[in-house]
Formats: C-alpha cells, structure tokens, sequence
C-alpha cells in the first residue's frame, strides 16, 4: 500500500507493507471505528481479509483515496 502526501513544502512518500494493512488486528481496529455505519459478523471477516488480499493481487495500484484540495495539496492512497 502506498501513500503519497504531497503539500507546499512537503513531499512524503509512504510505502507500508501489505502484511501490516490487512491482517487482523487492523481489520478489528477498523471495524471497531467504523461499528456506527457497518456490521459484519466475525465469521466472515477471514473471508474478508482473503478477497483484499486477492484484490491487492489483481488490481494493482487502485487508487482508494484520492483528495486535491483549492491550494494545491494532494493526498493519494494506493493498493
């Protein structure tokens, strides 16, 4: 997973394994922030995690989070 920070006078480039992003402690901590807007019963989250980490594979580079604001400052989440 990538992710590009790109301001004014500051340029960060973050590429953090796929290993750390879907796995299950960060799909809990997810749906536990998320709980208000979606359900989803324990027995399916490891069929989750499978089909992200099999799209991981298939669609690389999908841009998940795209953000440019008026002044000029981007903020890009990849696959």
């Amino acid at each position: 997973m990538r992710l590009k920070i790109k301001t004014g006078h500051l340029h960060l480039y973050v590429i953090l394994p796929t290993c750390l992003v879907l796995n299950r402690l960060a799909l809990a901590i997810a749906l536990r922030a998320l709980r208000p807007y979606v359900t989803l019963p324990p027995e399916s989250q490891p069929a989750l995690l499978r089909q992200l980490r099999q799209l991981r594979r298939q669609c690389r580079h999908l841009t998940l989070v795209e953000v440019h604001t008026a002044s000029g400052e981007e903020i890009l989440l990849r696959l």
